[in-house]
Order: structure tokens, then C-alpha cells, then sequence
């Protein structure tokens, strides 16, 4: 179901590429479907919603950047496997601390 609505959000993004609410609207339905996606699936959703922070429209590439901070800020990378909203984010890479202070 996900992959077929995914289908028809990029054929109506594509057809209404200078109507501003319609591609908010079919960008919020992208965003919302990141949680539940896998695999390539996940990676062609990933690629649309960032195709849109290069938008001619300064406004279609704001919602893109905000909608993706919201998410990677509530759900963590999904590639990663989501596991900041978890406790990680945020945190430095190896050596445990996460480098505050010093």
C-alpha cells in the first residue's frame, strides 16, 4: 500500500510542480511514510523528500528542511535504524562522552 501511494504522490508532485500547497501537502505524505519504510523503498522516499530542499520555491524547500528535521529529531536517522530518538542522538561518535566540557 505504501509503495503504491508513494507512486501516486510523485505523479502528482510531478504534475503540479508550481502549485506550492499541493506539494507541501504531498511532502507531508512522504515525511509520514519514512517511519514505516525499508530498504529501497526507504531510499526512494529518502531521495524525493530531498529533491525538494533544492526546489526553485524558497517555501517548498523550507517545508522539506523543517519536515525532515522534525522527523530525524523524532524518529533518528533512518538509515541508522532510528535509534536516537532512543537516548543516542546527538551524542559524539566512539569514546563514549560525546566530547561536552572536556
Amino acid at each position: 500500500f505504501a509503495e503504491a501511494l508513494h507512486r501516486a504522490v510523485s505523479d502528482a508532485a510531478r504534475a503540479c510542480a508550481r502549485e506550492m500547497a499541493a506539494l507541501r501537502a504531498l511532502l507531508g505524505i512522504q515525511v509520514l511514510l519514512l517511519p514505516s519504510a525499508a530498504g529501497p523503498f526507504l531510499r526512494a522516499l529518502l531521495r524525493a523528500v530531498l529533491l525538494l530542499l533544492g526546489h526553485r520555491y524558497p517555501k517548498v524547500r523550507k517545508a522539506a528542511a523543517d519536515a525532515l528535521y522534525v522527523h530525524f529529531l523524532t524518529y533518528g536517522d533512518p538509515l541508522e535504524g532510528g535509534e536516537a530518538a532512543e537516548g543516542r542522538g546527538g551524542e559524539g561518535g566512539e569514546g563514549g562522552e560525546g566530547g561536552e566540557g572536556g
